[in-house]
């Protein structure tokens, strides 16, 4: 038997409790590879939920600022233990909703929050030049709204991609596995000029 050192999923995965839908890593692992963001970032995330997409951003920008907001109190306590749990200390937690945020200059800012449309406004001026914004959508329905506020504003580089992963068999015959980690959301990425 082989005793392997833990990876972040695994570490977290076990540490982590889940209150609310999480963002898979492999959707967390596009934001950063397409927004290459610096790791000096200022980052702020709208929504913060279990706490999962703070944690990997605060594990991956480990000179950067990871700000996370949410206003539904349920999650709260949830939310403090597991970043207690992490060890982390480049994130702050503002237990509000993110209309009130004042955070200026950022280099990216994630929204994955119902109408996430409404907020596009709001992070625009938040953003530093070339900041980036990255949004969140479970839904086709969503991500029409999204892209329809975005072309209003002077955002660049608008992209919207999905990220399907199917693992392949590779025993007895090779061929993708039945059973694959499919749709899991929309990610829009947008640039500020």
């Amino acid at each position: 038997m082989r005793v392997f050192e833990t990876n972040l999923f695994s570490s977290f995965s076990r540490k982590i409790k889940r209150t609310a839908q999480v963002m898979l890593p492999k959707d967390i692992a596009m934001i950063l590879a397409y927004t290459a963001i610096p790791q000096k970032s200022l980052v702020v995330d709208a929504g913060t939920g279990t706490g999962y997409l703070a944690i990997f951003l605060a594990y991956f920008l480990p000179n950067g600022k990871i700000v996370t907001y949410e206003k539904d109190r349920r999650f709260w306590k949830n939310i403090k233990s597991n970043f207690k749990a992490t060890g982390l200390k480049n994130i702050r937690f503002k237990k509000k909703d993110f209309a009130k945020a004042s955070e200026k200059n950022v280099n990216l800012i994630t929204l994955d929050l119902e109408k996430a449309e409404k907020f596009i406004d709001k992070a625009y001026k938040m953003l530093c030049k070339n900041g980036w914004l990255a949004i969140y959508s479970p839904t086709a329905d969503s991500l029409i709204r999204i892209r329809k506020k975005l072309l209003k504003k002077n955002f660049a580089e608008i992209k919207t991609v999905e990220n399907i992963v199917r693992e392949w068999q590779m025993t007895k015959t090779v061929r993708p596995k039945t059973i694959g980690l499919m749709h899991t959301g929309f990610l829009t990425f947008a640039r500020k000029n």
